[in-house]
């Protein structure tokens, strides 16, 4: 059997394969969207357990395939180019924020190239130099996927930054480093973590309240910015002045600091920290670029 002939026997199941599961992805994450569920566990279905075991599936039916058409070393040719199909994978993930299903045709083509190449590589007439260098030109898609999809999600972030209305007003806590921070357009608002080991800051920068009057309306509380609904029942929304534009008021979190600062309300709460260090995060607010925010948010 020729080359080229090897090389399209793993393609064919190859590419049904990973178009099948494509479309298997694409189906759960439309169920997973549209389900409402109604007790705990009542959005899984079998199809979340199976997917994860696609690519195995899919893999072995390449093996046996070239072992039913005679073609040696077919476990290695199978296994090689599942990885290699799964570099390409993972590089066209890398432009995407989050996991998102590829487009069938897009997984059937990454399918195909790669089980061939697996065969290419491990039956062609090629000296052991040259084998082992494409083999790690083909697998390098799985070395820049991590630095990929990170500077995927900085530029996201960036431009999501940059369309808020709002100073970027952030802590600068000696110790703490920036772990989650995202920007909400829609209510012209920035949410963010500063995180120390174990110790958890809360921040939630918004527009000042139309109504905000400390000490006795000192806009939302934090629980209502997390859950996006007032609490029920209604909890006191007052507070105590600490000094010019800062109140505290104690929630359910702990104590929370509140400040006034450049027309925004910034929220500094305590997830899992000192109170020392809630406290030094309300006074080191600092306007941070775009740019510098995201770099940060994605260290």
């Amino acid at each position: 059997m020729n080359m080229f002939l090897r090389m399209a026997v793993a393609a064919v199941p190859g590419g049904l394969g990973a178009g099948l599961l494509a479309h298997l992805w694409q189906a759960q994450r439309r169920y997973q969207a549209d389900c409402v569920p109604e007790t705990i566990a009542s959005c899984l279905n079998l199809g979340l357990f199976v997917l994860p075991f696609g690519p195995l599936a899919v893999t072995v039916a390449v093996w046996l395939t070239l072992w039913v058409a005679g073609v040696r070393w077919a476990g290695l040719s199978a296994l090689l180019g599942a990885v290699i199909a799964a570099g390409g994978v993972l590089l066209e993930q890398g432009m995407h924020t989050r996991w998102t299903p590829p487009a069938v045709w897009l997984a059937m083509v990454l399918g195909a190239v790669g089980f061939a190449a697996g065969v290419l590589v491990v039956t062609a007439k090629l000296s052991p130099l040259v084998r082992v260098g494409l083999a790690l030109v083909l697998l390098a898609p799985l070395a820049v996927f991590p630095a990929l999809r990170k500077e995927t999600r900085r530029v996201s972030d960036e431009k999501a930054f940059a369309s808020l209305r709002i100073p970027l007003l952030v802590p600068q806590v000696p110790g703490y480093a920036i772990g989650w921070a995202a920007a909400f357009p829609e209510d012209d608002s920035l949410g963010m973590t500063l995180v120390r080991e174990k110790h958890l800051i809360s921040v939630f920068v918004i527009d000042l309240p139309d109504d905000f009057a400390p000490p006795r309306h000192c806009g939302p509380l934090v629980a209502e910015l997390v859950l996006e609904r007032p609490p029920d029942p209604p909890l006191e929304t007052g507070c105590q002045q600490l000094g010019p534009d800062r109140w505290t008021r104690v929630e359910s979190s702990g104590e929370v600091h509140l400040v006034r600062r450049e027309g925004t309300l910034v929220l500094v709460s305590p997830l899992d920290a000192p109170a020392e260090d809630v406290a030094k995060a309300a006074t080191t607010l600092t306007v941070l670029t775009p740019q510098r925010l995201a770099q940060l948010a994605n260290s």
